[in-house]
């Protein structure tokens, strides 16, 4: 009965290393950071009405929660576009090859002196090709004031 345990307790012990392995396969902190660092280039464009900056951005078949791509560059560029800060935090990247998942949330600050405050969780597709990425499609939702922690 020993024997039987110990080969089933080894059996566990080789399931719990490679389930542990298996488990973050999609973390790849390289991408995450340069993905990270294309979204603070998308928030700083939104506050410059930098459309120009987001059309290389964005992928051509790119939707914004059902927005197609020029609906919101004329937005971005437009009087109407009263964002005067934008930070996007609570990054969670998940990376599969050629596309990656990136999930977080934005703070908006709009209106003449920022007086409006507003924060969106919001989860992006970006997919790298020609060597670098776009994002295809971005979903994205108002929330309440995050906690802190």
């Amino acid at each position: 009965m020993t024997k039987l345990t110990t080969i089933v307790l080894l059996l566990l012990a080789c399931l719990a290393v490679a389930n542990a392995q298996s488990k973050e396969t999609y973390r790849d902190e390289k991408v995450a950071a340069e993905l990270i660092a294309l979204v603070r280039q998308w928030d700083a464009a939104i506050v410059k009405h930098d459309a120009a900056t987001l059309d290389k951005l964005l992928a051509a078949e790119f939707t914004l929660s059902g927005l197609s791509k020029a609906a919101y560059l004329a937005h971005v560029k437009s009087a109407r576009n009263d964002v005067v800060s934008a930070m996007s935090g609570e990054f969670d990247v998940r990376v599969y090859g050629d596309t990656a998942v990136l999930i977080a949330v934005d703070e908006i600050k709009s209106g003449k002196n920022g007086e409006t405050t507003e924060w969106y969780r919001y989860i992006d597709v970006w997919v790298k090709r020609d060597g670098r990425w776009q994002c295809v499609v971005t979903e994205s939702s108002q929330v309440k004031k995050p906690r802190a922690g």
